[in-house]
């Protein structure tokens, strides 16, 4: 084997050197023999820079795993990565010179072929990913190799000329990869990756920020000392023995406190933070008492992740206290094995041959299954989003038993969660000794206990607030079930409720044939009619906002939006509603609130403004799950002022219009012939009937919240009666020489058309 030297780029005795130091029992033989194929297999190969020979990648990927102590198999595996992918050696060869183990741990980072995938690259990395934590629920360790490798990449991601692809690869890894170092717990490589994504997705912010960054390390930097003097004092006077350090600053989970908890860049950089790591764990609560006793602590910012670590197994004492000069400061306390957990993440989990379950297999078992019963490839990166990317909280059953589950989880994921029957079945829960309603969003820590009823079952609308894609899949499932007749009733209840959230009007006066093709044109489908479109959304398989999307091809950006909120009168609700409003609008004219007389219940009117009609179905979604909700809806108050308009007209019409009779007798054809007479009071009649009608739909249009009760009913019903009977007494008082029949036959056909619309309409919301 020909000797080639790389000096300039790395230096494999010393990498050897450093593995031997924490694997004693390292094979150097197998390790050189490995290097000696890789390069060769690489041999002639560059980086992107057209320079670097390519052996520098998986010598430095093995480099980057020797600071977690990966063993011996994952750096040989390292070595190997990108050989069946790049070169001419298959992985039936590595399987026939390094064994079966290595095989498998180098084919699940090995991407699927690009001539296989080369129409649809995006379809191709989504199916790499899926082989990737397929073979990381049998073997954890996979995973550890692509993040040095991915960690790597980013690093010399400059090299890449295309920005695009910069910012492909950068948005990918911070929306998978990132998540995954962090669900591991390795937090040197998940900060890394974040900086660098934060980097090339926000360059502008990212040199800002580090430039005030860098200000505020040197304007402070007396500070840091003088602190880490005191404190090492203060812990030496109480027989601690510690190691005080300052803690390097995350700048991207800077800039999310920036951008989206509305903290301000002056407000965060004047900050410092402090590591100390201490022998034992009675250590840490005595070191944080004595530091208690010198700064003053800042309420509400103390954390115990000892007593109740992360789900990743971090484990630290967090605190921030007025410092020297009174500069906020962010403490943390551990152990020198939490420090090194907090270095390692779940390696030792992940390494463990006996441990047959860890936290990330199990998330990622689960995520699986849920994709074999129920989905398609098209949406599993969301589905991965959701279910293990999210920050968790954890909820305890009232035994003891502690569910992971999604931040801002529902009742509804955690009663899925226990067991299908109990999802089913579910009412209500009792949230640490209250009870509360089955949409209510669940904190971490919370004990629940699920009340169900054998008369209970799932809603379509479950599915909006439900954040698991186990509890969406089962509530899918029931509704595959249940009688079309049903999925049909469902399907119109919610599409109507969209279509006022829209602005739409009635579903049912709605053009289905534009409806239909809009659909199917914009969303590539194939609705023969408006009864397949219901089922689909009945059945969940089909979005009520998509359908509203596709008959408009506006991008709805700026979208003037007017809501009347109505809720149980109690304290914090303007909170509540103002934190909602503020999530999911752009920006806000005016938010004006009064209670009723005897303060029970609390409305207010709402103008803001939302840049997406997606995010005013997340904003009522949002609203109906607060506590004391009754109800809200979109307010057109044009058509409410047009409403009130034509009811004053219609009324005004009815009570004048016998005043209006003898004017008509004095008209001169009216006078010679009984027959106009008659003509022009049949037609007076119908278009006061008429009004009627128009009145009653455009009520129905413009005050949603009264189409399903017993108030429609007697006033769509009951103002023809009125003015049927007003009518009668005209004809007795005023000695009018009308025909009966055609009385009859207007009032008749009135009440037919009514009563039809009205059945109808009722069937079409129950």
């Amino acid at each position: 084997m020909v000797q080639r030297d790389y000096s300039q780029y790395f230096d494999l005795n010393a990498l050897i050197k450093s593995i031997r130091k924490y694997l004693p029992d390292f094979d150097e033989k197998k390790f050189r023999k490995t290097f000696d194929f890789a390069e060769d297999a690489h041999f002639g190969q560059f980086r992107k820079d057209g320079e670097t020979p390519y052996i520098v990648h998986p010598v430095t990927v093995v480099s980057i795993l020797t600071e977690i102590h990966a063993g011996q198999d994952v750096l040989i595996s390292a070595l190997l990565h990108d050989v069946p992918e790049d070169t001419s050696h298959d992985i039936n060869e590595i399987k026939k010179l390094f064994g079966e183990k290595i095989a498998f741990l180098v084919d699940g980072i090995t991407k699927l072929s690009k001539v296989h995938y080369q129409s649809s690259m995006a379809e191709r990395e989504v199916e790499s990913l899926k082989k990737l934590l397929l073979h990381s629920i049998k073997d954890p360790r996979v995973i550890l190799i692509k993040l040095a490798d991915r960690l790597h990449n980013m690093r010399t991601l400059h090299f890449i000329d295309k920005p695009e692809k910069r910012l492909r690869i950068s948005k990918e890894t911070l929306e998978v990869y990132v998540p995954i170092a962090s669900l591991i717990g390795i937090q040197a490589f998940k900060s890394e990756l974040e900086n660098l994504c934060f980097k090339y997705i926000f360059p502008t912010e990212y040199e800002k920020l580090k430039e005030k960054i860098e200000e505020n390390n040197i304007k402070h930097k007396d500070a840091v000392d003088k602190l880490i003097k005191d404190l090492t004092s203060n812990l030496k006077n109480a027989d601690i023995k510690a190691e005080i350090q300052e803690k390097e600053k995350n700048l991207y989970n800077i800039y999310k406190k920036i951008k989206f908890e509305g903290k301000t860049i002056d407000g965060i950089k004047d900050r410092l933070a402090i590591k100390i790591v201490v022998d034992g764990i009675s250590d840490c609560y005595h070191a944080l008492g004595i530091i208690h006793g010198v700064y003053v602590p800042k309420m509400g910012r103390f954390k115990d992740y000892i007593a109740n670590p992360k789900m990743n197994g971090y484990q630290s004492l967090h605190t921030t206290v007025f410092g020297i000069d009174g500069i906020l400061t962010e403490i943390q306390i551990r152990t020198k094995e939490m420090q090194r957990q907090a270095d390692h993440g779940l390696i030792p989990s992940l390494l463990n041959k006996r441990n047959k379950e860890n936290i990330f297999s199990s998330w990622m078992s689960d995520v699986f299954e849920t994709e074999n019963q129920l989905y398609g490839s098209e949406n599993f990166l969301e589905r991965l989003k959701t279910d293990v990317f999210q920050d968790k909280i954890f909820i305890f059953t009232p035994k003891g038993k502690r569910i992971d589950l999604p931040k801002d989880a529902s009742v509804i994921d955690f009663a899925y969660a226990v067991s299908n029957d109990i999802g089913n079945h579910a009412c209500k829960a009792e949230i640490n000794g209250r009870i509360f309603p089955i949409l209510t969003e669940l904190k971490k820590g919370d004990t629940v206990e699920i009340i169900t009823d054998e008369d209970c079952a799932p809603e379509i609308s479950w599915l909006s607030f439900s954040k698991t894609n186990l509890a969406k899949s089962k509530i899918k499932e029931y509704f595959a079930e249940v009688a079309d007749e049903s999925k049909v009733k469902e399907g119109k209840k919610i599409l109507q409720k969209e279509f006022d959230l829209s602005g739409l009007g009635l579903v049912a006066n709605f053009n289905f044939k534009k409806l239909i093709e809009a659909l199917n044109s914009n969303l590539n489908k194939d609705y023969k009619n408006m009864h397949n479109i219901f089922i689909a959304i009945g059945e969940g398989n089909l979005k009520s906002v998509d359908v509203v999307k596709s008959l408009s091809n506006k991008n709805y950006d700026g979208i003037k939006v007017n809501l009347k909120i109505v809720a149980k009168n109690r304290f914090g609700l303007l909170k509540d509603i103002y934190d909602i409003l503020y999530r999911y609008s752009v920006d806000m004219y005016y938010l004006k609130g009064y209670a009723s007389k005897k303060e029970e219940e609390a409305y207010f009117s709402v103008q803001i403004v939302v840049d997406d009609i997606e995010n005013i179905e997340k904003l009522f979604h949002e609203l109906e799950k607060m506590d004391g909700f009754k109800y809200v809806q979109r307010v057109s108050y044009v058509g409410v002022y047009f409403t009130y308009l034509f009811a004053i007209f219609t009324i005004a019409l009815w009570v004048l219009h016998p005043l209006l009779i003898p004017f008509v007798a004095d008209i001169p054809i009216a006078k010679n012939s009984a027959f106009f007479f008659n003509a022009i009071l049949d037609f007076g009649l119908f278009i006061l009937f008429l009004c009627v009608f128009y009145l009653t739909n455009i009520t129905k249009k413009f005050f949603p919240i009264i189409r399903n009760k017993k108030m429609f009913l007697a006033f769509s019903m009951g103002m023809p009666i009125l003015a049927s009977m007003l009518l009668l007494c005209e004809l007795f008082y005023l000695d009018l020489d009308l025909s009966w029949i055609t009385l009859t036959i207007e009032i008749v056909m009135i009440y037919v058309y009514l009563g039809f619309s009205f059945v109808n309409f009722r069937k079409y919301l129950n």
